[in-house]
């Protein structure tokens, strides 16, 4: 949802420089996450070995649609009294994305499959059950639209004391579009190409989501405090979304591998801010 715009004037000159910075930590996970599923794709894969990663993936896209749909039939009457429009609309067109995407992933699957797929076929895989929990500790909504878990309560959606939270969540959102990147640069023949141009269009989608938490964050962040706790909130979902993508695509990569990527990755915010 729309979490307010940019500042403006002098602080705005401190809040872009605390921004960038938290950019930069952002598209570190992503090269990171792109590691991870660049490793799995090392390998020639048959058409049965995407069964897995697609299940889980499928279940990531889906679970999304029903809260956000519960969010909007509740937030409707409230739209131009307690709810701005801007944040409506920007709620419909998260719907229709999601909507899109599982449609996408679906569709892939089924053909590995070779049977009709549903919800309950689906898997929602350990490490993923974690992103959820860590991201409802910082915003229980957030977490919610994310992952389909808990239900959606029309007062936690229109707290405005999480505009920093949701912010930098967003910022990690779809891992900065890492899955889509690799999978979108897929050999473009036989099942593979299928791959690629699916994700292809989720790319655009995800892409526009990731820019939007690095917008909002420059109406949040106005002291140092303010980026510290930013920049822990981004570490510790992005460090997870490591975990959760080795654990979909059959851990590719060692604990120890993963520990070096989350340590280079940290190494942007040793300079002072």
């Amino acid at each position: 949802m729309r979490l307010g715009g940019a500042a403006a004037g002098a602080p705005g000159r401190v809040v872009n420089r605390y921004v960038t910075k938290l950019s930069k930590l952002a598209a570190g996970y992503r090269d990171a996450e792109v590691a991870v599923i660049a490793a799995f794709f090392k390998k020639p894969r048959k058409k049965k070995d995407h069964l897995r990663w697609l299940s889980a993936q499928a279940y990531k896209e889906y679970s999304a649609i029903k809260p956000i749909f519960s969010a909007l039939a509740k937030l409707y009457p409230e739209v131009d009294r307690g709810i701005d429009r801007h944040e409506f609309e920007e709620l419909t067109e998260k719907l229709a994305d999601e909507t899109k995407h599982a449609r996408l992933v679906m569709d892939l699957l089924e053909e590995v499959r070779r049977k009709k797929t549903q919800f309950a076929d689906l898997l929602w895989l350990p490490e993923d059950k974690k992103l959820a929990r860590i991201r409802a500790r910082y915003s229980p909504s957030y977490a919610t639209l994310l992952h389909g878990s808990g239900s959606i309560k029309a007062r936690e959606i229109r707290r405005k004391d999480e505009a920093l939270e949701r912010a930098a969540i967003t910022l990690t959102e779809g891992g900065g579009g890492a899955l889509y990147w690799v999978c979108s640069k897929l050999k473009p023949s036989g099942f593979e190409g299928k791959i690629a141009r699916a994700f292809k269009e989720i790319l655009a989608d995800e892409t526009s989501h990731k820019d939007a938490g690095g917008r909002y964050l420059d109406a949040s962040i106005k002291t140092r405090a303010a980026f510290l706790r930013a920049a822990r909130i981004i570490t510790e979902v992005s460090s997870q979304r490591l975990r959760m993508r080795n654990e979909q695509f059959g851990f590719p990569l060692s604990e120890a591998q993963m520990t070096a990527l989350d340590q280079r990755t940290q190494l942007s915010l040793t300079h002072k801010a």
